[in-house]
């Protein structure tokens, strides 16, 4: 009755396996849900079912989701379809929002109410704050925006992975646990809570206060998890003291093959577990893909089962063959910029909706500079981007502003002592307390005790600031690297705080990104700024037709027509780290969570996929990803299988042709025989594929 409702009233026709999901009331049960299955039509059709058909009161049901766009999307949709038959109100809630309502609960009872230091940034003592002041307090250092951002990050793994012991552990904050101690103790001594404390505060309430427990259990007999592959211990924890595990009513959708938050905690095991936590769980598969062509879904379902942790799956969609994943491998970023830029043209011209994305943030800066200065509009999907206000980036742009304005003291102090030129800070004090006139240097050069060689160095210096300020700055910052030695103070740093030297690199790639296009160093500085002032009002832009540029884990959810996964380099995606680590047979689990988001990438497209690689990265040959390499085993399997003799082909440089035989060599290496017009010529077919000479 309720499905046929469905359909005839709601224009909801749901197919046999997600009726299967939306008809299970009673026991513990995970419904994997593959990319494009319809999720949220599952969880808001189940949600009415429960209530129009099983009888099930609204105020018992609660639906948990993992983030608030999440939970409003989900509640919005259900409302906006089943609202006016369902009376009452559902209850649609983040974890963390969840979890703070029973730490409410808790403080109404002690009579205590603690202080929120984490959502309002402005407003007094906030996690950042406080956590600056502890770490400049113990490390005698200031830290900067990306290692506070890590900081925040580490204890959110120790909450979320209930790690009470660090021993064995490694951390990059410098003394870690000393700083980890002084904040819990410094929330503690001022009543203080911060986001990772909602969860671990809320399950002991629900351990040690059994009227608190009994009241969620007895109100929420009907709990729904969105997105449980992102569950992280102490979440799971929770879950499990809610529900019965003997007979509770929790109704989890999961895909294990896009679980990507392991920084944050999240670990795939806990639904690979799930039968052993919960006893009679049931288990449904949604494997239909409404949202992509037959090539991407065949291509990237296989390509996934390269990782052995994940449930085995059956995923098909009954859309046409169109077009194959394209592998493109460019010479440097300018080339894969002009690509970008060509592509998205061709496809907002036909009216698709695109995207790009890629693993690292800092990619999105050269794009939106080369996206803007073409005239296409683009949004930036992404939550911090610390940039303009990294150290390295402020450093050059001292240099520039101090070769423009010499009497300029700020920025001098900043760098005078990462230049190579032997000026100690005593000297510095003295020329900034001394007239000087045309440059700061004057005032070092009247230092009395100076020595000959010092004052030859200083009087060279002053030219070289002169003729630093009318070069062109794509030049001008090569000569900040190979005359002032600059990125030598920079490893040096590194080598002392344990920071990765390349990734330092990477910024001043982009800043020559940028200088290419700028004439001047007025010019460059001006554009500083309006890259800056551009990402600031793209974080807010609604633009309906405009490209969206985002990081391979914040695309997860979403759908575009054409897909450009960029920057595809083996140090990008999956990283040093992770291959090392499994060459070593240390540990596969990193490699395998890289691969997902990797496939996370390629399931957003619907019809479109491009996948590209610079053969030069920031002056330095790049190896292209391993993933690249494996999707083109994938497509060369697929193709050998689909080829016989007597198909007609097309090669980029002979023209139409029939394929005559197929032979396979030692290796497996096939070569096809194939007839041009009566030239009979014998093909590689693996390098014609990956290179892309030919076509059926």
């Amino acid at each position: 009755m309720f499905l046929s409702t469905l359909k005839e009233k709601y224009n909801i026709n749901l197919d046999e396996q997600q009726q299967q999901a939306v008809k299970h009331v009673n026991g513990p049960a995970l419904i994997l849900a593959g990319p494009g299955s319809g999720k949220t039509t599952v969880i808001t059709a189940r949600t009415a079912y429960l209530i129009l058909e099983a009888g099930v009161s609204p105020d018992s049901i609660l639906t948990l989701t993992f983030n608030k766009a999440a939970q409003l999307e989900m509640e919005h949709r259900f409302n906006r379809i089943y609202g006016a038959d369902v009376a009452r109100k559902v209850r649609f809630s983040t974890l963390h929002s969840f979890s703070n309502r029973v730490v409410m609960d808790y403080e109404k009872k002690q009579g205590k109410r603690l202080k929120r230091i984490e959502g309002d940034e402005e407003a007094g003592e906030s996690k950042r704050k406080i956590l600056s002041m502890l770490y400049q307090q113990i490390n005698e250092s200031k830290l900067n925006d990306d290692e506070l951002e890590n900081l925040i990050n580490e204890i959110g793994l120790v909450k979320n992975k209930m790690i009470k012991d660090f021993e064995g552990i490694k951390f990059d904050t410098k003394n870690f646990p000393i700083i980890y101690k002084a904040y819990e103790d410094y929330k503690k001594s001022n009543l203080y809570i911060d986001f990772d404390d909602m969860l671990t505060y809320a399950y002991s309430i629900l351990n040690k206060c059994p009227d608190i427990l009994s009241y969620y259990r007895e109100k929420y007999r009907y709990i729904q998890v969105d997105e449980g592959q992102d569950l992280s211990k102490i979440q799971f924890e929770i879950l499990k003291l809610l529900v019965k595990t003997d007979d509770g009513n929790i109704f989890i959708v999961a895909d294990d093959d896009q679980s990507i938050y392991g920084f944050r905690g999240a670990d795939p095991q806990y639904i690979l577990n799930i039968r052993e936590q919960f006893r009679g769980c049931r288990l449904y598969r949604l494997e239909n893909n409404y949202r992509s062509t037959k090539n991407i879904v065949e291509i990237s379902s296989n390509f996934i089962k390269t990782n052995t942790q994940r449930f085995d799956k059956n995923h098909k969609t009954d859309n046409d063959y169109k077009y194959d994943p394209n592998i493109v491998q460019v010479e440097d970023e300018k080339e894969q910029l002009k690509f970008i830029v060509e592509k998205l043209k061709a496809h907002m011209e036909e009216g698709k909706s695109v995207a790009v994305l890629y693993r690292n943030n800092l990619s999105s800066i050269a794009i939106a500079d080369m996206l803007d200065r073409s005239g296409i509009p683009f949004k930036v999907r992404q939550n911090k981007l610390f940039f303009f206000n990294h150290w390295v980036v402020q450093d050059i742009l001292a240099f520039f502003k101090f070769a423009l304005n010499q009497c300029d003291g700020e920025s001098f102090s900043r760098i005078y002592y990462k230049m190579n030129r032997y000026i100690s800070k005593s000297m510095l004090e003295h020329a900034l307390n001394v007239d000087f006139k045309e440059s700061v240097i004057d005032g070092l050069l009247s230092s009395g005790d100076i020595k000959p060689y010092q004052q030859r160095v200083l009087e060279e210096l002053k030219k070289e600031f002169k003729m630093l300020a009318r070069k062109h700055p794509l030049l001008a910052l090569e000569y900040i690297e190979d005359n002032f030695k600059y990125f030598d103070s920079v490893k040096e740093y590194c080598e002392n705080t344990g920071l990765s030297f390349d990734y330092q690199y990477s910024f001043f790639g982009i800043m020559k990104a940028i200088a290419r296009e700028c004439l001047t160093i007025p010019l460059f500085l001006q554009r500083m700024e309006e890259l800056r002032e551009l990402f600031e009002k793209s974080k807010s832009s609604d633009l309906k037709k405009a490209a969206t540029l985002t990081t391979l884990h914040s695309s997860k959810g979403l759908e575009y027509d054409a897909v450009l996964m960029v920057d595809l380099t083996e140090d990008e995606i999956p990283g040093r780290r992770a291959v090392e680590l499994a060459k070593k047979n240390q540990d596969n689990s990193t490699l395998e969570e890289e691969r997902r988001l990797f496939y996370v990438g390629m399931t957003r497209a619907k019809e479109y996929l491009y996948l590209v690689s610079p053969s030069v990265k920031n002056g330095i040959r790049a190896v292209r990803s391993t993933f690249i390499n494996e999707v083109i085993s994938v497509m060369k399997k697929k193709e050998a299988d689909e080829i016989g003799e007597g198909m007609i082909i097309n090669h980029k440089h002979f023209g139409e042709g029939v394929i005559t035989a197929i032979l396979e060599q030692k290796g497996g290496q096939v070569i096809l025989e194939i007839d041009f017009g009566g030239i009979r010529r014998k093909l590689d077919f693996s390098i014609c594929l990956e290179n892309g000479l030919i076509t059926f």
